[in-house]
């Protein structure tokens, strides 16, 4: 047992290492060295003065990315300085609180040291995930050092490399299987509460929770499991309070959304050849979405109405009702918000399940790590010269 959470805890720690070491290259290579440059903060998006001493790095002519925006609610998680004002959508980003919360108390409130904290934190949660994973390859005959796959799945690569909050839920979804699979409910129940405010799509597994225990009739766990969102409901509840109302269209018929990002391909400003290698990859990463799709109804039609069978199914159904177009244009976008959705089956088939199972995962990987070239050719060309 000692030797199994020590291999565990190698293996987290290397993959953290892995994740900081890539994160310091393109830093050191790509950013001059200004670390603010992971937030991904556009130059077309007003910036907020009480930060303007931060030196935030800012990319020309763009709108930037999410990561952003969170960075200004670690600095703000309590809504009482204004910096919800330069959120695009604060009603719906201050309810995913995990990571930008954690970031303000790690700082201990003091704005300084918030930028170091939330970069800290991304590399726990990546910690966490791998640790986590190399704990459940162990109970189930398989090498610890499956962990450090933690760190090819699409919402760690992206949060990584964009400082989004995906990466908590990813790590959290890796300790819901392992949780129910050892059989401990106190330590499931913190993870269902933590993953519902990482991000809404974390309250599915809540439901799964509560779904499959009142289908056995056991009415206390499912009131115990349903007890975990109540911190949530809570801090939802502050936060409607106090942002101005948000809607989106999100939902929609379904298949919409992946059916019209197939029909209308993105057009890439690259070589010939170069864009149809890409564009190959956006209609794998989709193949496997659409798989994961099909693989949630299968498991419905199966009567499958385990935890992990029913979460698999609700997220299926979340994502074949995901319509907004911009949810699907974006090759960061889908494949880091239905992470949960396309981990669940390959963590399945780690357990022992059809290998096959890992498939929609796989198939997603590629896409997303290929984002990540030009950064990888920046660095080349200065640890490896006459590369590129």
């Amino acid at each position: 047992m000692r030797e199994a959470r020590a291999a565990a805890l190698l293996t987290g720690a290397t993959a953290a290492a892995i994740l900081f070491t890539w994160q310091f290259l393109t830093v050191a290579f790509n950013y001059g060295g200004n670390w603010s440059a992971l937030f991904c903060t556009g130059s077309r998006l007003k910036q907020p003065p009480v930060l303007a001493g931060e030196n935030i790095h800012r990319f020309a002519d763009s709108y930037g990315y999410d990561g952003q925006f969170y960075h200004y609610i670690a600095h703000d998680p309590l809504l009482r300085e204004g910096l919800d004002a330069y959120v695009d959508a604060p009603r719906l980003r201050y309810r995913r609180i995990l990571v930008p919360g954690l970031a303000w108390l790690a700082a201990g409130g003091r704005r300084r040291w918030v930028d170091e904290a939330y970069f800290t934190v991304i590399l726990a949660f990546a910690f966490l995930g791998a640790f986590w994973l190399s704990r459940l390859a162990a109970g189930c005959g398989r090498s610890p050092a499956w962990g450090l796959a933690f760190t090819l799945i699409p919402s760690v690569v992206i949060s990584v490399d964009r400082m989004t909050v995906d990466i908590a839920l990813a790590a959290l979804a890796v300790a819901f299987v392992l949780y129910q699979r050892e059989s401990r409910p106190a330590a499931l129940g913190v993870t269902l509460a933590a993953a519902a405010l990482a991000r809404e799509t974390g309250l599915v597994l809540v439901a799964a929770c509560c779904l499959a225990e009142l289908r056995a009739k056991r009415f206390r766990r499912a009131a115990w499991f349903a007890a975990t969102a109540v911190p949530a409901a809570g801090w939802y509840g502050y936060v409607n309070w106090n942002t101005r109302p948000y809607s989106a269209d999100w939902l929609g018929a379904p298949f919409a959304g992946i059916v019209r990002r197939m029909l209308e391909p993105v057009g890439y400003s690259l070589p010939p050849l170069g864009a149809a290698a890409v564009t190959g990859l956006d209609y794998l990463a989709l193949a496997g979405v659409l798989a994961a799709f099909l693989l949630g109804l299968v498991l419905v039609w199966k009567r499958d109405f385990s935890r992990q069978g029913l979460a698999t199914a609700l997220l299926a159904l979340a994502g074949i009702l995901l319509a907004r177009a911009d949810a699907w244009q974006d090759m960061y976008g889908f494949p880091r918000t239905l992470t949960p959705l396309l981990m669940l089956p390959a963590l399945r088939a780690l357990q022992g399940g059809p290998p096959w199972y890992a498939a929609p995962l796989l198939m997603a990987a590629p896409r997303v790590l290929l984002q990540l070239g030009p950064q990888a050719l920046g660095v080349a060309r200065h640890l490896a010269p006459g590369a590129g």
